[in-house]
């Protein structure tokens, strides 16, 4: 069994019996400079057995160096993301596992693939695949639509609404290209000023001829598979 936990913003964990993976760990006590509209809930203390951590970008919302540090050298957690980011971090190397866009890795028992992301703010933005415990999950990172999203296969969708990525007529066309069994809004909740009508995403998706059940969940909120 999966268990996914939201934290805000594009901040997931992946818990399997094992361990726990999180992508894009950010805290109330990062050091980011954007303006909050509602206050990031979860602790560092609050995971055990970290043994993934992957950052899809180095902008302020998204990769937290500090903790990542932090996390990665107190569960000799592997740190996951482009070489651009990992050469931010004052980490051993052995704690580091670059990788690049289409790139493959498998690590700690979770496969793990990079895909594209388009996002001009960021040198080298990405998404990942993950598969792990029978399931595929994909985080789509900071990205505007796709084509590519037509050849990605995964249970679970995570995807980017807001007014730097996609709106939500576009995110329901990413839901389409893809086909998931479920899919998640995110990044529509913390540093996001315009109003973002994520249950209307919800009743487009409900509304179609798709078979994928649209998921809202708030911070905090889980999903097992």
């Amino acid at each position: 069994m999966v268990e996914l936990k939201y934290h805000g913003h594009s901040f997931f964990s992946v818990h399997v019996p094992a361990s726990t993976i999180l992508i894009d760990p950010i805290f109330e006590s990062s050091k980011c400079v954007l303006k909050k509209k509602s206050k990031l809930r979860a602790k560092q203390s609050d995971f055990k057995k970290v043994s993934l951590i992957l950052i899809t970008n180095e902008t302020a919302e998204h990769f937290d160096k500090d903790s990542v540090q932090e996390l990665a050298m107190k569960h000799n957690a592997l740190v996951v993301a482009h070489e651009s980011v990992l050469q931010k971090l004052d980490l051993p190397r052995n704690l580091k596992a670059p990788i690049v866009s289409n790139g493959d890795l498998t690590l700690r028992g979770v496969k793990i693939k990079a895909k594209t992301a388009h996002f001009p703010k960021s040198f080298y933005p990405l998404g990942y695949l993950l598969e792990c415990a029978g399931k595929k999950i994909y985080h789509a990172g900071v990205t505007t639509l796709l084509d590519d999203f037509n050849q990605i296969k995964t249970n679970i969708a995570l995807l980017p609404i807001s007014s730097k990525t996609m709106d939500v007529v576009d995110a329901v066309r990413a839901t389409k290209l893809m086909k998931p069994d479920f899919v998640i809004p995110m990044q529509h909740d913390v540093f996001e000023d315009k109003k973002i009508d994520i249950p209307d995403f919800k009743r487009r998706i409900e509304k179609s001829v798709l078979k994928t059940k649209p998921i809202l969940l708030d911070m905090g909120g889980t999903i097992k598979l």
